[in-house]
């Protein structure tokens, strides 16, 4: 009878115990959650000491990183800052050194000369030379003589070119003396060696073109040309390249005892590769003794606009 009741003494407080364990408020606090909150409030004291306690513990690392660093930089970093300054300013005079050396140098201008054609015209011209091997130049330029300016022309000059600017047929009262050759906008083009791995095969290959039977006739040699004040040039131009130009200059300098005694220009459209054309230009003015003619071709092969396509494929080249 005993041993019964004690059993089931038991069996209810086992029972009252599971309640306990998954009792749930009103509120939906349940027991564990209580058990939690009654060990925060019982210990609530020492984690704050413990907290304290790691704050410190990372501030008094912070402080002792921080000053052996300030020491290391008094005892050591000064001194290797300095070397470093040093060194940075040899490798920026290097550098400097090698801009110059590899930038573009400025043109090289003569003087202008001024060549009596006829009445109170005159031509006005100057030599321009370009001593760099890897750049070339576009630019604007013009003239002042007699206290006034010709007008504004563009121009270009390939690398280690020489070109010859000219104003042609320009009226003056008298001869101008203070004359000077005006550049200005210019802009700088570096040879991409890339694209042109060799600037002397390609600039030959592209101006090919030569000027054979090379006659000039003075205007007191024949009646008619004397009469009229005109001198003749003729020649044929030949183009030796493999492409087609749109349009092809020619600088024409007349010499006399190495002296430059005239200067012209010629215009030659549609050039086609391997073609052979006949120019005769009449020449106005008296230009005195001739011993020789030269002929520059004049193209800005740089430019890809100059050049005609073929109707059979793409590509400039025959």
């Amino acid at each position: 009878m005993n041993n019964s009741k004690f059993n089931q003494d038991k069996i209810k407080e086992k029972e009252i115990e599971r309640k306990m364990e998954h009792y749930v408020s009103p509120e939906g606090i349940t027991t564990k959650q209580l058990e939690i909150g009654l060990w925060y409030i019982e210990h609530k004291r020492q984690l704050r000491i413990v907290l304290i306690g790691f704050l410190i513990l990372i501030s008094a690392i912070s402080w002792v990183y921080t000053i052996y660093g300030f020491g290391y930089y008094i005892a050591r970093g000064m001194s290797e800052d300095d070397i470093l300054t040093k060194q940075m300013a040899q490798v920026n005079g290097a550098n400097h050194d090698y801009v110059v050396q590899v930038g573009a140098k400025d043109l090289i201008i003569g003087s202008v000369e001024a060549i009596r054609l006829y009445d109170k015209k005159y031509d006005l011209y100057a030599k321009l030379k370009n001593d760099n091997p890897k750049w070339w130049a576009e630019f604007d330029y013009y003239f002042t003589a007699a206290g006034r300016q010709t007008q504004v022309t563009k121009g270009y000059i390939l690398p280690e070119e020489i070109k010859y600017p000219a104003a042609l047929a320009e009226e003056f009262a008298y001869s101008p003396e203070d004359c000077l050759l005006v550049i200005e906008n210019i802009s700088w083009h570096r040879i991409n060696q890339h694209k042109i791995a060799d600037w002397d095969v390609y600039r030959t290959s592209h101006l090919n073109l030569a000027s054979e039977d090379i006659k000039f006739i003075p205007a007191n040699v024949s009646l008619l040309s004397e009469k009229l004040g005109l001198n003749q040039l003729s020649f044929n131009a030949i183009n030796r390249t493999a492409y087609n130009y749109w349009n092809v200059g020619f600088v024409i300098l007349l010499y006399s005892s190495d002296q430059i005694t005239a200067i012209n220009h010629y215009v030659l459209n549609d050039f086609m590769s391997g073609q052979k054309r006949f120019v005769e230009i009449s020449w106005p003015g008296d230009l005195g003794r001739v011993d020789s003619v030269e002929i520059i071709p004049e193209i800005n092969i740089m430019k890809d606009n100059i050049y005609i396509k073929y109707d059979g494929g793409v590509g400039q080249e025959k």
